[in-house]
């Protein structure tokens, strides 16, 4: 009877554990895989991917002082395999699925590495909540930004209310004396005490000529100029107005908003994975907590995509883009190529007229104020002689595994492989317009200066444009199939996970 009795519950056991697991698992893959569903299940198996690729994103994010040590010279390949492997991963969630592929997949859904890669987004979404955490705090404390591009916009922003040009008055001495900077923080210039090497220069090193700096009342071996367009720091005037240097709180609420605008047009059976993914995407927290301008343009640029059935409202979100931030320029060819083979030639011209005179109007004053030092710090990420730095093919360099190259055929690589992408993107953007978000940054990952958060913007706002894509028609008639269908299909979901 005893044995009877171990027999009998060890089943009740097993049923519970697989009811607790089924619950759990029905918030991101839908047990209704019937015919009239099977666009939000190609969306959640998508949504996969770009959980794989934001994975590989946040291993980024460790210090890679903490094992470059130890492997040089081959640790440069562990950055550069993390990226592509996410860009491969982000690929893999937009590339179009063949009808039998999909019908193979609901079939036997969600799989067993789709489960894992589920509970391994979820344990990510520990350091995310940490992040957010700390960018609240930090929100409320004296500014302190990890880069000195936010500095320099913050800077810039003071110095115009002042009555001042920013393009012609800023000063590194003045904003070290305003702001806390550690030497890693800054942005060093291969003239000076750095000039005729390649070596990124040391933390003692960088030390040592901030110090000289202060004493001499100059540093030419740091880059000094408001390296942005205008809106960049016009944004930041009414903190400066209201007397609050802390612009941190900005850059937040932008990557908030970009969830609130993925949580909205969402289809409800896929809003679990919109907070998920926001909450598990590091790099763009990191980006955020750092006071990253890119979080700002992104935001715009999804906002371009998403209401491109709208001449006026998508092309002055271009307008206001591009005059943010150089990295927005980048998405200007894709945009056009885009609205081309969507509406025509005409409706392409008529839109970019409309953004340029925008970006244009917002930038003009500057342009009169002083031209050559509006253009030069524009121009200065490109111009400037700036140490070699990044993820790219250029880590491979940089790390000695492979010896430098001119700096001109990096710039043939990135120009070559931007050429291939406006290509590819002629050929899929009908079928896959959000493919843009990946294809426009990837030709930074032969650069010169190939950062990280260059392709950090990716992989989230991809994968809301994806989201808006779904049919209102498939999503009515998923709620509207009847009982039975349903449950016929609710045993082959069910299958995968008991």
């Amino acid at each position: 009877m005893a044995q009877r009795s171990i027999f009998v519950q060890t089943p009740l056991v097993e049923q519970q554990q697989t009811s607790i697991v089924y619950r759990w698992l029905r918030y991101f893959f839908s047990d209704d895989v019937s015919r009239n569903n099977r666009q939000v299940i190609a969306l959640q198996q998508r949504a996969v991917w770009i959980g794989i690729a934001l994975i590989l994103q946040a291993l980024n994010e460790i210090d890679h002082a903490w094992y470059f040590p130890f492997l040089m010279p081959f640790g440069s390949l562990i950055p550069l395999a993390l990226i592509g492997g996410s860009f491969i991963c982000i690929w893999m969630a937009f590339r179009p699925a063949r009808t039998e592929q999909r019908v193979h997949n609901a079939s036997s859904y969600p799989n067993r590495w789709q489960r894992t890669i589920l509970t391994l987004t979820l344990l990510l979404t520990i350091p995310g909540v940490i992040l957010f955490g700390r960018s609240v705090v930090m929100s409320f404390m004296e500014p302190q930004f990890s880069n000195d591009g936010t500095s320099l916009d913050t800077n810039a922003a003071i110095l115009l209310v002042q009555g001042r040009n920013p393009y012609t008055d800023s000063n590194i001495i003045d904003l070290a004396r305003r702001f806390p900077i550690q030497p890693n923080w800054t942005t060093p210039l291969r003239v000076g005490q750095f000039a005729g090497r390649l070596d990124y220069p040391t933390m003692t090193e960088l030390q040592s000529a901030l110090d000289t700096s202060f004493k001499a009342g100059s540093a030419p071996e740091f880059e000094a100029k408001v390296s942005y367009p205008a809106l960049s720091f016009l944004t930041l005037v009414p903190f400066v107005l209201l007397g609050n240097y802390n612009v941190l709180p900005f850059y937040v609420l932008s990557y908030l908003a970009l969830i609130a605008l993925a949580w909205k047009i969402t289809h409800p059976q896929l809003r679990p994975w919109v907070l998920l993914l926001g909450l598990a995407n590091i790099p763009m927290w990191s980006s955020a907590v750092g006071g990253n301008l890119d979080i700002f343009y992104i935001l715009l640029i999804v906002l371009v995509w998403l209401l491109r059935d709208r001449r006026w409202t998508s092309s002055l979100c271009l307008g206001l883009a591009i005059a943010s931030k150089q990295p927005a320029w980048l998405f200007a060819p894709f945009y056009m190529i885009m609205v081309w083979r969507h509406y025509g030639l005409k409706e392409a011209i008529y839109r970019a007229l409309i953004a340029g005179s925008l970006g244009l109007a917002i930038n003009l004053p500057f342009i009169i104020w002083n031209p050559q030092a509006w253009l030069a710090g524009v121009l200065a990420p490109v111009a400037d002689p700036m140490f070699p730095m990044g993820v790219g093919i250029i880590g491979l360099s940089i790390t000695h595994l492979l010896p430098y190259l001119p700096s001109w055929l990096y710039t043939a690589l990135e120009g070559s492989a931007m050429l291939l992408a406006l290509a590819w993107y002629w050929r899929i953007c009908r079928s896959c317009p959000e493919a843009a978000m990946l294809l426009a940054v990837v030709p930074l990952f032969f650069a010169w200066r190939s950062l990280p958060s260059y392709f950090y913007c990716a992989a989230f706002p991809l994968f809301i444009l994806m989201l808006a894509r779904l049919k209102p028609s498939a999503s009515s008639m998923s709620t509207a199939a009847n009982t039975d269908e349903s449950q016929s299909h609710t045993n082959i979901g069910l299958r995968a996970w008991t």
